[in-house]
């Protein structure tokens, strides 16, 4: 077979093939579909991987830069309330703001352990931020920031795989509940940590016990009245200071010694 006709014999082979090329994707059009898929995922995986795995590390690195600088904002604000009280107020507003950026922050993580840590700490520059306030907080500022606080830990306890952490956030929880003056369900959650195996080799039931056993003491009002009785014990006390200073005065006059013995010397001269 001379070259010219074996050319001939691949021209008309790729002709038909050609030609019945249309029906053979008909035929088969969901096998090349399938193997299109996974050629596709094959090729795509690793880089959406890659991506993925590089957009999960920017919001962990994010996520703990804010962790940082919240405590730098909580360290300044300390520094202010000690030695310049003028700076306080700008830094209980920058301990605020960047509390509610981390809260708002964390919801993007997808690592729960970090998520619990940053909602335990924005928890915990909410409430620092009340206590160092100077000036009258209102009711209802306090019971509003107070709730915002509980619910941050909540969202820590149930986001938490590490025990110790779980432990900080329920009891979290319990101080916040305990501050907007539920007492009841603050005991309950300090049992609650009290009697978890899971926390046995945490500090938190000890605290949680420390807490509990002062609750009442802490729940305690006292009332003070000025009484009937003080009033009139203290009219007594007045008259006995004023009775020396009018005895004092009847006494100087009373005391005559030099003119009795003047009279002594005169009385033998004038039997003379």
């Amino acid at each position: 077979m001379d070259s010219e006709h074996r050319h001939e014999l691949k021209t008309n082979e790729l002709a038909d093939l050609l030609a019945h090329f249309p029906e053979f994707l008909k035929r088969n059009v969901n096998p090349i579909i399938g193997i299109s898929l996974i050629v596709i995922g094959l090729i795509t995986w690793p880089m959406f991987t890659k991506m993925s795995r590089q957009k999960t590390i920017t919001e962990e690195s994010q996520v703990s830069k804010s962790i940082q600088m919240l405590g730098q904002d909580i360290g300044q604000a300390l520094q202010s309330y000690q030695s310049a009280p003028e700076q306080l107020n700008p830094a209980l507003s920058t301990i605020l703001v960047n509390a509610n950026a981390l809260i708002d922050l964390t919801g993007e993580t997808d690592n729960p352990n970090l998520a619990a840590l940053a909602y335990i700490k924005a928890a915990q520059a909410i409430r620092t931020e009340l206590h160092l306030r100077k000036e009258i907080v209102s009711p209802e500022i306090l019971d509003t920031q107070t709730q915002k606080a509980q619910e941050a830990y909540e969202k820590a306890a149930q986001m938490a795989v590490i025990p110790t952490m779980k432990a900080m956030a329920q009891f979290g929880t319990a101080l916040c509940t305990e501050e907007r003056g539920q007492t009841q369900q603050a005991a309950e959650i300090y049992r609650a940590i009290i009697d978890d195996a899971g926390f046995a080799a945490t500090v938190f039931p000890k605290l949680a016990q420390q807490r509990l056993d002062s609750l009442d003491d802490n729940a305690e009002s006292f009332t003070f009245v000025e009484t009937a009785p003080v009033e009139s014990e203290e009219a007594p006390s007045t008259e006995v200071m004023q009775t020396p200073e009018a005895t004092t005065v009847e006494a100087e006059p009373a005391e005559t010694p030099p003119p009795a013995a003047e009279t002594e010397i005169v009385e033998p001269d004038s039997e003379e």
